[in-house]
């Protein structure tokens, strides 16, 4: 795919981050992602396994489980437009916090743990949008687990 169809592409799933970061700096992150594909009912990542990648999704759909005395715990539905691994590259203990698999057939980026720690450590510009696109990403998902929980105690 042509560096200008994937950065137009990234641009209609990730409007916002895609802004932030301005024409130069999105290629430069572009550049260091690898274009993934993932067939239906692959598995990703398996829970507190090795995870040495974020990923962002551009097509197809994916979901995270986790399990629980023996009970697989749907605990999202992924789409185009999120990001996956970031806990575990974040955390700095690169492990997996939840199965994902996938649903259907997936395209993803894959940007190395070790691309985003150099981002993270030494681009000023990157760095500041990455992180406050993952604040806000996780602030998301800690409110939607919140509102599960409650949803399941109360059943």
């Amino acid at each position: 795919m042509s560096a200008t169809h994937l950065s137009a592409e990234f641009q209609a799933r990730q409007p916002e981050m895609a802004n932030d970061l301005g024409p130069e700096n999105l290629e430069r992150l572009l550049e260091a992602c690898i274009e993934t594909k993932l067939p239906a009912q692959r598995r990703l990542f398996r829970d507190r396994m090795p995870a040495d990648s974020v990923y962002f999704v551009l097509e197809g759909e994916l979901v995270a489980t986790i399990d629980n005395n023996g009970q697989t715990i749907e605990v999202g539905r992924i789409h185009p437009g999120a990001w996956l691994g970031e806990v575990a590259v974040l955390s700095g203990n690169r492990l997996a916090s939840s199965n994902v698999s996938s649903v259907t057939d997936c395209r993803l980026l894959k940007l190395r743990a070790q691309d985003f720690e150099d981002f993270a450590l030494n681009d000023e510009e990157i760095s500041h949008v990455l992180m406050g696109q993952m604040v806000a990403l996780l602030s998301e998902r800690l409110r939607s687990s919140n509102a599960a929980a409650t949803t399941l105690e109360n059943t």
